[in-house]
């Protein structure tokens, strides 16, 4: 069977129609030679099956567009924190109200244009994904299940009234994103590339009611622990006076709008030696919720 070849590019994604295809088999780049492999999930790592499949699938660009493979953006990678380090290209792709998002295209990192009578800016008609890209040891580049957040985005997009990209168009933006930026990849155990989808609303209106146009944006950053602590335990003061989600609210989804009213309570807490919030239930007040930048888990 002749060898398929992929793009120069070392790196493994999940990609959801071929999964749903061949659900018995992972799917692995190659970085000595750069060839798509189907490996048969229960085999040794050195069990691969060349795929037709590969055809499918569609090289990002001219590989000579895009820095090579070894080298690096100049970071200081041992020093990373979490602050916005701006890459090299961010990804967009719009569409009218009631119709589906047109092909998208990569273009350098800068300012997007926005009308003042846009959706997003007055009524916070908008979402937020959030992502990584991780470098193994061997150089090849992961992403964990981002058809999962594909998911959720669309399940935010009807909660919001907004037309979102198509699950398939969500994971290739995203691969788009890493390959093109994987310069930025931090090596193995210094951090990761934290990609940032957007969905907002970018058409203008003036009364209240979904957007004319929705435009999906994706930026990145490499980024290393979010906390100063590390991975060491963080300080939570649990806060009984505002609430982060409230019944029948939009705290199930992504909306752009849960998080600037958590910065009240954050500040307080910052200010008076605390990690972050913790906040309860808004009802009893008697249940864990989550903490104002993360999940929690007891």
């Amino acid at each position: 069977m002749m060898l398929q070849r992929i793009s120069t590019f070392a790196v493994w994604f999940s990609f959801q129609d071929m999964v749903t295809r061949f659900p018995r088999f992972d799917f692995v780049f190659s970085k000595s030679s750069s060839l798509l492999y189907l490996r048969a999930r229960g085999l040794p790592t050195s069990s691969f099956f060349t795929s037709q499949a590969a055809a499918s699938l569609q090289s990002v660009g001219d590989p000579a567009t895009y820095r090579g493979d070894d080298e690096y953006a100049d970071l200081s990678w041992d020093d990373l924190g979490y602050g916005l380090v701006p890459t090299d290209y961010i990804y967009m792709m719009k569409c009218s109200d009631n119709e589906k998002f047109s092909p998208g295209e990569l273009s350098r990192f800068g300012r997007i244009e926005l009308s003042p009578a846009s959706g997003i800016l007055n009524h916070v008609q908008g979402l937020f994904e959030g992502l990584k890209a991780y470098r193994k040891e061997d150089g090849r580049v992961l992403l964990f299940h981002p058809e999962q957040n594909a998911m959720r985005t669309k399940m935010g997009a009807e909660r919001m009234c907004m037309t979102s990209p198509s699950i398939e168009q969500f994971v290739d933006a995203v691969k788009q994103m890493a390959l093109a930026n994987q310069c930025w990849v931090p090596p193995s155990g210094k951090g990761s590339l934290y990609i940032r989808p957007l969905l907002m609303g970018s058409g203008a209106m003036l009364g209240l009611a979904p957007a004319p146009e929705y435009t999906f944006v994706i930026y990145a950053s490499p980024v290393g622990n979010y906390f100063k602590e590390g991975l060491a335990p963080i300080n939570l003061l649990v806060e009984d006076e505002y609430h982060r989600a409230t019944p029948g609210g939009t705290g199930g989804v992504k909306s752009i709008s849960n998080y600037a009213p958590v910065l009240k309570a954050q500040t307080r807490a910052k200010s008076n030696g605390f990690s972050d919030v913790l906040f309860l239930d808004s009802v009893t007040k008697k249940h864990l919720e989550e903490v104002a930048s993360c999940n929690v888990f007891v």
